[in-house]
């Protein structure tokens, strides 16, 4: 058995734990917020609704958060409810529009030879040297309004620019997920990451408890708090790079690096779902956010919750007078909207990783050990962005660790 500190209370950082626990480790979660969950947050609002103001979606090719619904006993809610992007400032649902580029991609993702490893795939290889608007510029036979559409979509999805996004990720992102089937937690994405706190047990989650600093040595790993350090066998830093960014490391430690998304929701509370029985005005609005959705379309209140979901930091008021625009006669906001953009919260710094061109071997690197010390975090699986790319590093990891614990006893 070896002593482990896991950085970090969110799915990933959880679902290591929960493991190494099961191996027979002794575990400590070191959480720097004042809640579990990391970027899985549901929000409440005062007439009842509430709302996910971090990660929400669930494939049907999810295997660890479908394990974990039947251990835990939670439900899951086909995806339904209104959602449209925003083209030109006018809400439209546009998505068989893309079906053609998604042909062109999923002919990309066929001539791969190595999925679990591509920075060993030549394919792989010649697709990160290349963005997602090179490319895209490149299919020449698809209409070219489909074409200026699509960015929209990668701006919505992965948070980044089309510019910014290696191709590469695209691929494998979309190679590594079923194109339907999302569904999402019916009590709210929290009950997952409370539902994995209350097995791990509170003695082993210290809240409020950032880490400063992370000593390695030859047999121990010190990780040091404001008030106490802990020497371990082992560390997993379970946080999003750029939180990473602000632990000091001895020996300093360059960790690589990959793309960041960045933006995230303005969640806006509602007395009634007015867009379910209205039709969208044609007018345009003066907006800069891709999507639109209602987050809470499962709850059987009457109330609703528009998420604004967008990569810019959106003015409260642009986002209010768009949502008039397009629904004359809405009423006020019941209560004050929910800011969720967590590119600018110290403890996330990120919506969720985009790798850029160039980024494979950065990820290999990122799956491998510092010495002690592992890292977990949707950004170190082939498919990002996750629950359960969260999930599957945090396990990945825990593996890890119990296999070199005992290969050490048995030296």
């Amino acid at each position: 058995m070896s002593r482990v500190a896991v950085i970090g209370a969110g799915a990933a950082g959880l679902m290591a734990a929960l493991e190494l626990k099961a191996a027979g480790h002794e575990v400590i979660v070191l959480e720097a917020r004042e809640r579990v969950g990391g970027r899985i947050h549901t929000v409440h609002f005062s007439n009842g609704s509430w709302a996910n103001a971090g990660a929400e979606w669930v494939n049907t090719t999810d295997v660890i958060v479908h394990e974990l619904c039947e251990r835990y006993g939670l439900d899951l809610t086909p995806r339904y409810g209104f959602e449209s992007y925003a083209f030109d400032g006018r809400l439209e649902h546009r998505d068989e529009d893309f079906e053609q580029i998604g042909e062109e991609v999923e002919k990309l993702a066929a001539s791969l030879s190595d999925r679990d490893e591509p920075w060993n795939d030549p394919v792989a290889r010649s697709l990160d040297r290349s963005n997602v608007a090179e490319w895209l510029r490149g299919l020449e036979h698809i209409d070219p309004d489909v074409r200026r559409r699509y960015p929209v979509y990668i701006r919505g999805e992965y948070m980044v620019e089309p510019e910014e996004l290696s191709l590469a990720s695209l691929v494998l992102a979309h190679s590594g997920t079923a194109g339907d089937g999302y569904a999402r937690f019916t009590a709210g994405t929290a009950a997952l990451t409370a539902a994995m706190a209350s097995d791990l047990g509170s003695a082993r989650i210290l809240l409020n408890t950032p880490v400063q600093a992370i000593t390695t040595a030859a047999s121990s790993v010190t990780v040091v708090t404001a008030t106490d350090r802990y020497i371990v066998d082992a560390a997993v830093v379970a946080i999003p790079l750029p939180a990473l960014q602000r632990i000091k490391t001895d020996p300093e430690t360059d960790f690589p690096w990959l793309g960041q998304g960045r933006g995230g929701k303005l969640l806006v509370p509602y007395r009634d779902r007015l867009w379910e029985s209205a039709r969208p005005a044609a007018d345009a609005a003066a907006t800069r956010f891709e999507f639109i959705y209602d987050n809470a379309s499962h709850q059987t209140n009457a109330a609703g919750v528009l998420a604004a979901y967008s990569m810019e930091i959106l003015d409260e008021a642009e986002v209010l007078d768009s949502f008039a625009t397009w629904f004359p006669g809405l009423p006020a906001p019941s209560e004050s909207p929910i800011r969720a953009w967590w590119s600018t919260e110290l403890e996330s710094g990120t919506t969720y990783s985009a790798p850029r061109p160039g980024d494979l071997d950065a990820l290999r690197r990122l799956r491998e050990p510092f010495g002690r010390v592992r890292l977990a975090g949707e950004h170190t699986e082939i498919v990002f962005g996750y629950i359960e790319s969260a999930l599957a590093s945090g396990r990945r990891v825990a593996q890890a660790i119990d296999q070199a614990a005992a290969e050490g006893a048995s030296a």
